[in-house]
């Protein structure tokens, strides 16, 4: 008996490293997506702030040249 029991543990002992390896390997991935998520809301969010820039810079341009018309206007 001794015999099966030492394949037994052994078995035992192997299942465990192969979920021990498994939840690893689960946890390296799982970070890896929330990086990229992060990376991705990143630059998402630059892209939204350079957009607000180039709009709020047209928007005064806009209102320059409003103002000028204005002022070309009233001479």
């Amino acid at each position: 008996m001794s015999v099966l029991d030492n394949a037994k543990d052994a078995m035992k002992s192997a299942g465990e490293k192969i979920s021990d390896a498994a939840e690893n390997v689960k946890d390296k991935m799982s970070d890896a997506a929330e990086n990229a998520k992060d990376k991705m809301s990143d630059a998402t969010d630059k892209a939204k702030a350079d957009a607000n820039v180039g709009k709020a810079k047209v928007e005064q341009s806009a209102t320059d040249a409003k103002n000028k018309a204005k002022e070309q206007m009233n001479k």
